[in-house]
């Protein structure tokens, strides 16, 4: 009988250009360890995805903590501070991955001295258009909502925590800055917690659809990378190697682990790719 398996990636040329991006980050050999910057970049994104959740659910908890200390006329108040907490730390998981971002962008302009900071990184773009015209229109058209995230995140790890405010059935958020850089705003208020967060994430989600898009084009294309494609249950793993030429024109890559008993070999294109090029060898 044979061993039971698990196909572990489906070729999708088609999916989101950012995800393949991510996928191929690691074999593009300006990138010091790209393995690690493709792993923290993921799991940044899907810390962002789980954040915003997490800021949602809360937004209830403290309406009904309000609503207990209007009838009662007392309250702890821990709901609502841990709606602060978790809207700051939300915004600072998307400062965190932009970081990642602007560092994996330096490297794939070893020439340009680029700054790795993702704010001077972006005025850097801003001001010297020609070094990469496309994303400074990316930059410009796509991340107007990140002077804000940038001025509430520094304030809150740097300085002051905020604290939620109410507007009649509006949850808000407010802070005053002690910061004394120039672009310092004078004051933060945000009117509802809950459209803010929205506004903020969909501006991310777009940027990121629009980074994929643009840096897909500038990686290695002809670099191959081990592409994990089936898991047996023994827990042994069948890899092959495929470059991203190849995924994105439909192309199976070459079977790597041909010495491993794999029940779907006889039907595996990659595996009669590799016996093809053995037999020209021969």
């Amino acid at each position: 009988m044979s061993e039971e398996y698990l196909i572990l990636h489906q070729q999708n040329p088609d999916m989101p250009k950012i995800k393949l991006f991510l996928l191929f980050l690691k074999g593009d050999k300006r990138i010091p360890e790209g393995f690690r910057w493709t792993i923290s970049i993921e799991s940044k994104i899907k810390a962002v995805g789980f954040l915003f959740k997490e800021v949602k659910s809360q937004i209830p908890y403290c309406i009904k903590e309000f609503e207990y200390a209007k009838k009662k006329g007392y309250s702890e108040g821990n709901e609502c501070l841990l709606l602060a907490l978790k809207y700051e730390v939300f915004l600072n998981s998307i400062y965190s991955l932009c970081e990642n971002l602007s560092r994996v962008v330096s490297f794939l302009y070893p020439k340009k001295d680029l700054p790795q900071n993702f704010n001077k990184q972006k005025k850097r773009f801003g001001e010297n258009p020609e070094i990469d015209p496309k994303y400074s229109e990316i930059l410009d058209n796509f991340t107007k909502w990140y002077p804000e995230v940038r001025a509430i995140r520094d304030e809150s790890t740097h300085f002051l925590s905020g604290f939620i405010t109410i507007y009649g059935s509006e949850y808000g958020y407010f802070n005053t800055p002690k910061s004394e850089r120039k672009d310092t705003p004078s004051e933060i208020s945000i009117l509802n917690i809950e459209a803010h967060i929205e506004q903020i994430y969909d501006g991310l989600m777009t940027f990121l659809l629009e980074f994929g898009n643009h840096f897909i084009n500038i990686l290695d294309k002809e670099s191959r990378i081990g592409l994990p494609c089936v898991l047996l249950s023994s827990g042994l793993m069948g890899v092959k190697l495929i470059s991203l030429e190849e995924y994105l024109s439909g192309e199976v890559g070459i079977c790597a682990t041909p010495d491993m008993d794999c029940p779907i070999k006889n039907s595996c294109s990659a595996y009669a790719k590799y016996l093809e090029l053995q037999s020209n060898k021969d």
